[in-house]
Parts: C-alpha cells; structure tokens; sequence
C-alpha cells in the first residue's frame, strides 16, 4: 500500500478491509447462533440469583439509620452490577436460542431489578424523615429479608412477617406511606423470584409477559466529539508525518496510535493506562531483542520447537498474572501484545534494523497518543457531572409533561445510566452529586407516575385531582433543566407539609393515602436542600 497513487485502489482496498470486517461480524454471530455456548447463559443466570440475592443484603444496608460513604458506594456498585447484566443478556441472546426466546423475561427481570433498587433507596428516605416509626421496626425489618431469601417464601409468610407494621392510625400520613411502599417491595420481589424460578426452568410462557423494552441508554456526544477529533489529530499527524518522511513502518505507529485513542478515550485515567502500554512495549521490546537474536537464531529452527517454547512461556505468564493481582493489567497486556513482537515470517528473517524500525514504531505510536491526550485533555469529572446532572434533569422536566416522551421504566433505567457513567471517576464530590440527583428525580418521577395514574377514573373536579395538579404544578416550579431555587424548593416543601397535614384530617380514606403519597415526594425534594449554591458542581 506504500507505493499505491490511484485512488481507486485506495478505494478497492478501504472497500476490502470494510467488507472483511463486516463478513467477520456475520459470521460470529452466525456461529454463536449455530453452535450455541452454554456459559454465556450460565454466567447470566449466576448473574441474576447473586443479584437477587444482594438486594436483599443491599436493603438491610441502606435502611439503617447511619449515613456513609460505603452506602453511597454499595448503591453504585449494586447499579453498575445489574447494568452490567444487561451485556451478559445480550451475549445470551446470541449465543442461545432459548435465550432469544426468553428475551422479554430478561429484560422485564432488569427492570425489576431496578425498580427494587429504586424502592430500597425510597424507603431509607422515608426511614430518615420518619420522626417516630414503631419501635420494632428495624426488628421486623431484618425478619422480613431474612424470609424473603428462603426460597419456600410465599406472600402468606410475608404477610404474616410485615403484619406488626401495619398503621393502627390513619391519619399517620408518614406510616400509611412507609407501608404501601414495603408492600409493594415484598411484591416486586416475589415476581421477581417466580420469574427467575421459570427462567431456570426453562418453562416457555413468554406470552402471558408484555413486550418489554431493553434497558435505556445515554451517549455523552460532547466527550463524543472531543475524541473523535483528538483521534482525528493524532492519525492525521502521523499520517503526514509518516508520508513526509517515507517512513515504511508508520503504519504501526498508526495502528497503535488508533488503539490507544480509541481505547483509552473512556478510560477514568488515561494517562496512567498509557504510561503501562508503554512499559509494556519497552519491556517486550527488549524481551523480543533477546529471543529473536539470542534463542531463535541459534537455537529453534523448527515449529514444533518453537511451540515447545512458546506453551510454557504463555502458562507461565497467566500464572504470574494470577499470583500478582497488582501486576495484572501488565501481564495481561504483555500476553496480548507478544505475538506481534515475537512473529517471524516463513522463512525467517532476521533483520535488526526492520526489527528496531518496527519497535520504535509502536513504542513512538503510542507516545504520539499520550501526548494528544496531554494537549486534548479529556473532560474532567466534574464537567462530565454537570452535563449527565443538566441531561437527567432535562429528562425530568419531559416526565412532567403530560406526554412524557419515555415511560416510567425507561426514564428509570436511562438514570441508572448517567449515574454508572462516572463509577470509576477519583472525584468523590462528583459521584456524590450525581448519584444523589439521580436518586432525587428518580424518586421524584415515580411519585409523579403514582400521581398521574391517582383516581384516573373519577370526577377531574374532586379534590384529590386538584391535588394532583397542585404537586406536579409544584414541582413544575422548582425544577428546570438549569437547578433549582432554594427559595423556591423552600416554599415548595412547606405547601407540600401543610397539603400533607390538610388531606391527614380529611374524612376520605383516598385523601390519607394521597397525603401518603405527596409525603413521599417531600422526602424526596428534601434531599436537596443541602445543595449547594448554584454555579457550583450540583446546580
């Protein structure tokens, strides 16, 4: 290709390399369909019953009293594990037919999964601005996640279970509230567990299961942009360069500059991670110079004497990487990256000048990178917060429509998203924020769904209705895609008490359990009074 002028070459040739790969795609996949592999399927349903069981663990964490930043930490692991599921569904998906068969109970079993997550986190909130629950609360408690993870569970034990929690006065808006909201966790995950049950079981009754969307997702096109250009900059720089200097071996350098710029572009610390690939060429630079031009050229002369060294050589690498979990990602990349160092050609050529042209080309391929990353810095972590805050927020502001563009289940599972974009960020600030806006307006919008669907069918005129209104009218005012007015979500919260307070003395049993649910929204709004001010990462 170094002595190619025609275009059309160029063309014929770009066209061979785009049609292998897309061929190469096809054919994968066609064989996963073909010959299907039962340990993508097995990894996923391990998946599902450890995660299954860790909610319950994850909810006697969360529903103590205390505050941490191990919670805070659990939360975003327990996220970042069932997101994660969703891969392994999709490998399940093509590497199994019954699998694809069983694709609307997976995700249906996702979101499940989610909404358990999100009524946990709604229930500490509730939990923390509960001035006086029962006493035995916590007791019972503990009794009820120690019956749920007994698989001979029924709803008759969880009722038996949660009966002392049951509120005796009824205009106690705060224990009506707590109380609907466990009953329907103990349901949810009972569904939950009868789907994973026949999901194991193979049984095929996928019909009597809604088509179920897959797990929403969100592209952050700012960073989007700004890779693709460095990239852009980087191949476009040595390109030149190595046309320039007619330089035979710049397509190395290319091709490690490429995969630099692209894996790393989503790396939390991409410096670091390119300070090891470049360690690693060093060392397998040096490592390929002796094996190459001290064992190979007097030594093996044969394949079989080469596969005689090479075996041991690999099992013993994977071993050090297993018995030095703090080197790991070095000898995972000297694994990956020895056989393009130690290839040899039929017949062999011993070069050393080709050999020292090629390994400075990809060593200086990668340096080019780490310097395009110097100059085109990533985003920090704190920008990156605010666009996901400003996204979820703008996503919120649509949920208040009166037809939203996503249902309740797809909003939920799109703030899951933003919040898991930052889990390996060293910003704690940053997390924090993120997280806990997510969990507001998460929160926030499953009230707003509860308060939509409220008395649907009876008079528009009643009460209640208006009500209804008032709060989502409310909440109308103290968020917009650019924050919130203290002022404004202090004024919000009082009328919220005093509409708590009005429909606990009402004589309609509808108006307590609407009281119970506006409650629920004023737990939710109080998070955020201890925001800070606007101009800052959370505003």
């Amino acid at each position: 290709m170094v002595n190619i002028t025609e275009a059309s070459q160029l063309w014929d040739i770009a066209q061979a390399r785009v049609c292998e790969v897309i061929v190469g795609i096809l054919c994968g996949g066609m064989m996963m369909m073909i010959l299907p592999s039962s340990s993508d399927a097995t990894a996923l349903l391990t998946a599902l019953k450890n995660m299954h069981a860790r909610l319950l663990e994850h909810a006697s964490l969360l529903w103590r009293p205390e505050t941490t930043d191990a919670i805070r930490a659990a939360h975003e692991g327990v996220i970042g594990q069932i997101l994660t599921m969703n891969l392994l569904r999709i490998q399940a998906f093509w590497s199994h037919y019954r699998f694809r068969q069983q694709n609307a109970r997976l995700n249906a079993l996702l979101h499940q999964q989610l909404r358990m997550t999100s009524v946990i986190s709604s229930l500490r909130r509730m939990l923390l601005n509960w001035p006086s629950p029962p006493d035995a609360t916590r007791e019972i408690l503990e009794q009820l996640l120690t019956a749920l993870a007994s698989s001979q569970t029924d709803v008759y034990t969880v009722a038996r279970i949660i009966s002392p929690l049951r509120p005796t006065n009824v205009t106690d808006y705060r224990h009506i509230a707590f109380w609907q909201r466990l009953r329907y966790f103990c349901r949810l995950y009972l569904q939950s567990s009868q789907e994973l049950h026949r999901l194991q079981s193979g049984v095929d009754d996928h019909a009597r299961l809604p088509r179920t969307s897959g797990l929403a997702r969100h592209t952050d096109n700012a960073e989007a942009m700004w890779s693709g250009l460095r990239t852009f900059c980087t191949l476009m720089m040595i390109g030149a360069w190595s046309i320039a200097s007619q330089w035979d071996a710049g397509a190395n350098a290319l091709t490690l500059a490429a995969i630099s710029c692209v894996l790393y572009s989503a790396v939390a610390a991409p410096f670091k991670s390119l300070s090891l690939l470049m360690r690693t060429l060093v060392l397998l630079s040096l490592f390929s110079f002796v094996v190459k031009f001290g064992l190979m050229v007097h030594t093996i002369s044969d394949l079989w004497q080469f596969l005689l060294f090479l075996f041991p050589l690999l099992a013993t690498m994977q071993l050090l990487k297993l018995q030095m979990p703090k080197f790991a990602a070095l000898w995972g990349q000297l694994i990956v990256f020895m056989g393009s160092f130690i290839a040899v050609t039929n017949p062999p050529v011993y070069d050393f000048a080709d050999f020292l042209n090629d390994n400075l080309a990809k060593i200086v391929g990668v340096a080019l990178a780490w310097l395009a990353f110097a100059i085109l810095r990533p985003g920090s972590d704190a920008r990156k917060s605010r666009r996901h805050i400003r996204a979820l927020r703008r996503d919120f502001v649509d949920q208040l429509s009166r037809h939203p563009t996503l249902s309740e289940s797809e909003f939920e599972s799109l703030t899951y998203h933003h919040v898991s974009q930052l889990s390996n960020s060293q910003d704690a600030l940053a997390r924090r924020w993120l997280l806990r806006w997510g969990v507001v307006l998460l929160n926030c919008s499953h009230v707003v769904w509860q308060l939509r669907d409220w008395e649907s069918r009876s008079d528009p005129l009643s009460p209640s209705v208006r009500v209804r209104d008032n709060c989502i009218s409310l909440l109308r005012g103290v968020m917009s895609e650019r924050g919130v007015q203290q002022k404004s979500l202090a004024a919000t919260l009082e009328e919220l008490q005093r509409i708590c307070d009005s429909l606990a003395r009402h004589h309609q049993p509808a108006a307590r359990e609407l009281a119970a649910i506006v409650w629920r929204l004023y737990c939710s709004l109080s998070q955020l009074e201890q925001a800070p001010p606007q101009g800052t990462l959370a505003s």
